[in-house]
């Protein structure tokens, strides 16, 4: 039973969101719940060092990000990640496109910066 209404769009009647991966991302959530509904998107984000990271923290947190964490990279490498999360995010094709670019721009003003993608709760 769907809480929203509705049955979940097949991945052919997804607009796409100019990725890929984001629009295979987007035909997975679509199959087990419906793209409007609120929930727990996660992004990661990773730099060259700690300054680069707690720089760009910083911004993403001014556009309404929350951020969970900035740390060491979890592989042990040089780098440092930043994981930004929202709660109850729509993930339109729309939403997923603005936070695409979004990071992809955080990470290209930031030194050793690279945007690695999202996940979100189904």
């Amino acid at each position: 039973m769907r809480i929203f209404g509705g049955k979940p769009k097949s991945a052919s009647t997804i607009p796409s969101a100019g990725h890929a991966g984001d629009d295979q991302l987007l035909a997975q959530i679509a199959q087990h719940s419906d793209l409007d509904a609120g929930r727990h998107w996660v992004h990661f984000v990773y730099f060259a060092n700690e300054d680069a990271a707690r720089a760009a923290a910083g911004q993403i947190s001014q556009a309404g990000w929350d951020i969970q964490r900035v740390d060491p990279s979890a592989d042990g490498g040089p780098e440092w990640a930043v994981i930004a999360e929202q709660h109850n995010a729509v993930t339109s094709p729309e939403a997923v496109r603005n936070a695409r670019t979004f990071f992809e721009s955080i990470a290209g003003t930031h030194r050793g910066g690279e945007y690695d993608g999202w996940e979100a709760s189904l």
